[in-house]
């Protein structure tokens, strides 16, 4: 009788010390994948940034290129760049 109330209680304290363990270690998992997320989503957000960037960039020079071609086209005619072919 007694041998079975000491092994209930070991039982009993060891299923609180694997719930307690199971508890803990979701805690971590989800706590650490919140903030693995964050510190991800952040270097995915300043990429984004840094493309859009980059492509308005491109698109401002384009825009400047364009301008200056129409220019020279304006000022020296169709054929200006032909002397750079020669």
């Amino acid at each position: 009788m007694i041998a079975n109330i000491l092994a209930d209680q070991l039982g009993n304290n060891m299923i609180r010390a694997i719930r307690n363990t199971v508890m803990a270690l979701t805690f971590v998992v989800v706590a650490g994948g919140n903030i693995l997320w964050d510190f991800v989503n952040s270097y995915i957000a300043c990429g984004l940034a840094l493309a859009a960037s980059v492509v308005a960039g491109v698109c401002v020079e384009r825009a400047f290129i364009n301008r200056a071609h129409r220019e020279m086209i304006r000022l020296h005619g169709v054929d200006w760049h032909s002397a750079e072919d020669q």
